[in-house]
């Protein structure tokens, strides 16, 4: 299966309310992050669109609107945007609800207004996350630069964003059952300068690592842009009929090691290695954190009710060329 989607964050809600109070610790959605942060290709402008937060406090001071949190009245939800020296650049106070437990931050406006935005500078930054002033979550990211080739156009510089976009995979299979397809998530951009159209040849590779055995193989061709668009793989098992996928139950069957190989354009891209112990795929990394750690991975779907495990791309033998 070969596609580029919008994610929609698997986010029904279901009615499972946190207790956002004494539950767990505030946190700001993984998927979110990587489907809403963004940069303008052309400006160099931070770009920010839906995101959804658990755990958040109920705000002190009371709003008369359906906002809880707001620029205007309430709480104060904001986002800081800042360098490598820890100097803010941009603060943006959100408007955000409650939804069955699930906090929805559907827009902001700028302090300082809209105006007092720049361009990002190639370099390394971090959005802080901070509730009536204190931080509480931290997603770091950087920029690159090059200059635009675009004959048709003014000379010019074209941005580019970078960090857990490249930095990780993920598994992922319905309702945490079994039987139900396993699913690879990866992130996909290229560095393009001018405004064209460019495919690549991508493929996946699913192997146990005791032996060597490959259980799935996916494969195809799709379309690359300057901006991260996500591609879902569902992996083909070796000797089926070519109409089925591999369902988790292939893995989760026996305890070890596994990895995903990703191939792009022709070039090994990454390595995906994760484990299974009791029959369930072991957290890893950053999402294994403790809830005190603000850079956790904060994976929330379906109201909390499942799971998905993020896995961290170690580099292949051979780079792909950026």
């Amino acid at each position: 299966m070969r596609r580029f989607v919008t994610h929609l964050l698997l986010l029904a809600l279901l009615p499972v309310v946190v207790n956002a109070e004494s539950s767990c610790a505030p946190g700001v959605s993984f998927w979110s992050l990587l489907g809403a942060v963004g940069i303008g290709y052309a400006d160099g402008q931070l770009r920010m669109e839906k995101l959804y937060a658990v755990c958040l406090p109920t705000p002190a001071t009371p709003s008369e609107s359906n906002y809880a949190y707001s620029p205007d009245q309430g709480g104060k939800l904001t986002t800081l945007v800042k360098d490598a020296e820890g100097k803010t650049l941009a603060t943006y106070v959100w408007s955000a609800e409650n939804i069955s437990g699930l906090w929805e931050l559907s827009g902001y406006k700028v302090l300082g207004g809209y105006e007092s935005l720049k361009p990002l500078a190639e370099g390394r930054y971090v959005l802080e996350f901070d509730v009536e002033g204190t931080p509480f979550y931290r997603f770091p990211f950087s920029v690159r630069t090059a200059p635009s080739d675009d004959p048709y156009a003014p000379p010019g510089i074209r941005y580019f964003v970078d960090g857990a976009w490249s930095e990780y995979g993920n598994v992922f299979f319905q309702r945490n059952d079994p039987q139900s397809s396993l699913r690879f998530t990866t992130w996909v951009e290229a560095p393009l300068t001018r405004p064209q159209e460019k495919k690549m040849a991508y493929a996946a590779e699913l192997t146990r690592v005791r032996d060597g055995k490959v259980l799935g193989r996916d494969s195809g061709e799709l379309r690359v842009a300057p901006e991260w668009n996500e591609l879902d793989i569902l992996f083909r098992p070796e000797g089926g009929d070519g109409s089925s996928y591999l369902k988790a139950a292939g893995v989760l069957a026996e305890d070890g090691a596994y990895r995903v190989r990703f191939t792009l354009d022709g070039k090994p891209y990454g390595d995906y290695p994760f484990g299974v112990s009791g029959g369930k795929i072991e957290v890893q990394g950053k999402q294994a954190a403790p809830a005190s750690d603000p850079e956790r991975i904060v994976d929330y779907l379906y109201g909390g009710r499942y799971r998905s495990w993020w896995i961290r791309r170690q580099s292949p033998s051979v780079a792909i060329a950026r």
